[in-house]
């Protein structure tokens, strides 16, 4: 999709960036980390959104759309998602950010309406992740079509100085517990995470979704798979984290994915939970996080239970063009 008139592709990259600058002060809960209260938020603005978000336009990994009505120009960031249309068989698109030189919620939802008019196929899925302090866009959202199917807590664990051995027998997956682990994304959903909240997809789409993203964590989407290790007992459960990257100083670490069968044994989360957490610790990680949804009550009482602490809410929404 191209812009309108004589302005190019790095032009309005150019525009962008400049109009994200000026705006740094308004958009400080854009950082996925403002949840770190000792670093300056402007700062985590540039350093852990803005300027990760630009090192992705400029090369071409995603593309800028800019679209004027009535002199107020609005941006649109957006990249294909190549595993996931692969995996549901349509183009899948996640839009990473959706800003504009004005505050004007009928004019951002005028020129989403043109993007998805100029840009989309029948057939085609996209949704975007939206803090929830940014009313204008997710107005916006909502007059041109696009309907919330999640609504995120972000938490965080800050507390690894008093994280000790974990005294349930755990260990970590390996390609033979495959199987069983992808059986028990599959029939453990959670009926409120994006896939399966969104009636884009049917509940057997989603389940065969978090099945495969199951395994590809044990083949190597996450760095730790841990699950029970009880003798002459099959896994049934498990919990997927990646290790810690440093973000501004600090060691950051994150959940991916947990499925829990509890019929047979009860309290296994947070089981698994310490057990991540322990080897966490041993890799010196300062922070770890996670996101449940607000409607998930039982991971809600376990995350806070163990100490995490929340750090913000943002909406989850998602377009099907047909």
């Amino acid at each position: 999709m191209s812009t309108s008139g004589s302005t190019t592709l790095m032009d309005t990259a150019d525009e962008l960036s400049s109009l994200l600058q000026r705006r740094v002060p308004e958009m400080t809960f854009y950082s996925p980390y403002s949840f770190l209260r000792n670093i300056n938020p402007e700062t985590l603005c540039r350093e852990t959104f803005i300027e990760p978000l630009l090192q992705s336009v400029y090369p071409g990994k995603a593309t800028v759309s800019a679209v004027t009505t009535n002199g107020q120009k609005t941006y649109i960031v957006w990249k294909a998602l190549p595993w996931d249309s692969e995996h549901f068989h349509r183009r899948v698109f996640r839009i990473e950010l959706v800003t504009s030189d004005h505050d004007n919620a009928e004019a951002i939802s005028v020129a989403l309406k043109s993007f998805l008019v100029k840009f989309t196929e029948r057939g085609d899925y996209l949704f975007i992740t939206v803090p929830c302090e940014d009313l204008p866009v997710l107005h916006a959202l909502s007059y041109a079509g696009f309907r919330m199917v999640e609504t995120r807590l972000n938490y965080f664990f800050p507390g690894f100085i008093a994280v000790e051995d974990v005294k349930a027998p755990v260990r970590m997956a390996g390609e033979e517990d495959i199987p069983v682990l992808r059986e028990i994304a599959m029939r453990k959903r959670n009926r409120f995470d994006r896939v399966h909240a969104d009636p884009a997809f049917t509940d057997k789409e989603a389940d065969n979704y978090l099945g495969t993203f199951a395994a590809q964590c044990v083949r190597g989407f996450a760095d730790i798979v841990m699950v029970p290790d009880i003798p002459g007992v099959k896994p049934f459960g498990f919990l997927a984290a990646n290790n810690p990257e440093k973000i501004m100083g600090v060691n950051i670490a994150k959940l991916v994915l947990a499925a829990v069968d509890n019929r047979e044994y009860r309290g296994w989360l947070s089981d698994l939970l310490l057990g991540v957490m322990y080897e966490l610790k041993k890799k010196n990680t300062d922070v770890l996080t996670t996101i449940t949804q607000a409607s998930n009550r039982p991971a809600i009482h376990v995350w806070e239970n163990a100490g995490f602490v929340l750090g913000f809410v943002n909406h989850v929404y998602s377009y099907s063009a047909k």
